[in-house]
């Protein structure tokens, strides 16, 4: 046998089925070529009788269809809650924009806001805060009362809250009749109330005090 038919039985057949006499393996014995050749062909036949013998058996039909069903199950509901997670996030920006964004839109602008001292010769800080709290209420518009007894009164707010605010504490402090500039007033007052109170004070009921009997004597 020749090199070529040698080579031709080996591409179309397996050394495991070649018997031991057979006309391959007798010209491999005198061949060096054929033989090296014939080594290398049996060491990767059993490389791959190693690889098939490692093989995790093949799965169950059913479980792989069950798999298939479950899969296809999270798909579904997955989709499902990312089409509620997008209608929920839609839902929040138009509120949002609807609460916040639309009135901003629709109004002129943020209002600018100003703050400024008034000086107080009449009313004290906390009554001066009782008459412009009314009209300061709108977002960002607040006043301060100084601590350390300042006759003053800080507002914080816009151009119109501001005009406002000193109107009234300038209308209040140049009061003729104001308690703060006619001292004498609030004793008036105060004299006028006691004097009320006791007039309408209840007199308790009983004879004379000329007619109240005496205790007996002792003999």
């Amino acid at each position: 046998m020749t090199c070529e038919e040698c080579l031709s039985e080996l591409a179309t057949g397996s050394l495991r089925d070649l018997p031991s006499n057979s006309a391959v393996l007798q010209h491999c014995a005198t061949c060096p070529d054929c033989s090296r050749l014939t080594t290398l062909l049996r060491d990767r036949e059993y490389e791959a009788a190693t690889v098939l013998n490692n093989l995790p058996p093949m799965s169950n039909p059913i479980a792989v269809a069950e798999a298939s069903v479950l899969t296809a199950h999270r798909r579904r509901v997955g989709r499902v809650a990312v089409m509620l997670s997008g209608a929920a996030l839609a839902i929040t920006i138009w509120f949002t924009a609807a609460i916040f964004v639309y009135p901003t839109l629709r109004s002129d602008g943020p209002a600018t806001l100003f703050t400024e001292t008034i000086p107080l010769t009449c009313l004290s800080p906390q009554q001066a805060a009782d008459i412009i709290d009314p009209y300061v209420r709108t977002h960002g518009s607040l006043y301060f009362i100084p601590t350390s007894g300042i006759s003053a009164i800080t507002v914080r707010g816009s151009a119109a809250q501001l005009r406002k605010s000193k109107d009234l504490i300038r209308e209040f402090e140049t009061d003729p009749g104001a308690a703060c500039r006619n001292p004498t007033a609030g004793l008036k007052a105060a004299g006028k109330m006691d004097a009320d109170l006791q007039q309408a004070a209840p007199v308790l009921a009983g004879p004379p005090s000329d007619k109240v009997p005496t205790a007996p004597k002792k003999q």
